[in-house]
Order: C-alpha cells, then structure tokens, then sequence
C-alpha cells in the first residue's frame, strides 16, 4: 500500500509541472537558459609534446628480461579474466599499456599469478584435472608455472621463494 501511495505522489509532482521550474545551478539559470561558454583549454604545450605517464617506470630500461616478464603477466591477465568469465582485451593492448611505459613491477606479476590461482580453482571445481582437459594442471601447478614466469623460482610445494 505504501508503494501506491509513493507512486502516486510521485506521479502527481510530475505531471503536475512542480518540478519543472526548479534550478540546477547555483548561478540563477534556468533550465530554458544557454549554458555558458566553455573556457578554452590551456595550451601550454601541445599533445605531442608531452607524454602523459599512467605509471611510474619500475625499471630504469626494458631488458630483454623484463620484458619477457612483463608479455608473461599479461599474458596470465588475460587468462586470469578468462578464468573469470569476461571477455578481456588481448594481451597487446596490455603490452602497449603496462609493458611500453614500464608499469609491471616483479611484484604485481606474482599478485597476478595469486589472482590466476583463485580464479583457476573457480574454473576447475569439480573438474578432472587432466593434460588434454580445461583444467590441465593443479592449482599449486598452475601458480607455480605463472610465477615461474614471473623470474620467481618457486620450489613447489614444500619449500621456495613464494607461496
């Protein structure tokens, strides 16, 4: 009863035109007034001249071996969101974004290889864990492989740098 009595309320300050004459602004315009001038960007410099940084640069140069890191965590981003259930972006864009402007520290590629584990067990619940399967190695397996990629020697199980 409260949804119909709320309902009506609302339907009569509509169509009533209650609400047609309120102020959107703090300058005394009104809806049927011609919004001010947009003020002109500053062009201190132009787009081509500076390059806008997403990140800060985690190492000084992009080594061979950074950059064999960095296409790794990508390429485990996307299979992270595969895992996930979405439709990511291909690994390039990554590269472009994170990998170019030198984003991907070793630190983000293993919390990456931490969020590949979750979503890979979700994946593979209740799966056969088999080579020719969607589910072709353990959990403890796959973290392993991903960090291993990420310059980060595991150990397995029972001892390493990172669990």
């Amino acid at each position: 009863m409260r949804y119909a009595i709320a309902a009506a309320g609302l339907a009569f300050v509509a169509l009533s035109g209650a609400a047609c004459d309120l102020k959107l602004d703090f300058e005394d315009r009104r809806l049927d007034d011609t919004p001010p001038p947009e003020q002109p960007a500053a062009q201190d410099a132009s787009a081509d001249e500076v390059a806008v940084r997403a990140c800060t640069a985690v190492v000084p140069e992009a080594t061979p071996e950074y950059e064999a890191m960095c296409r790794h965590y990508c390429d485990e981003l996307v299979a992270t969101l595969t895992y996930a259930g979405t439709n990511p972006a291909p690994a390039q864009a990554c590269t472009e974004q994170r990998c170019v402007p030198r984003c991907v520290s070793q630190d983000v590629c293993v919390a990456q290889c931490h969020a590949l584990g979750v979503q890979y067990e979700a994946a593979c619940a209740g799966k056969e864990i088999a080579p020719d399967t969607a589910c072709p190695l353990s959990v403890d397996d796959r973290v392993d492989a991903c960090l291993t990629g990420c310059g980060v020697h595991t150990g397995g199980v029972d001892g390493g740098d990172v669990r």
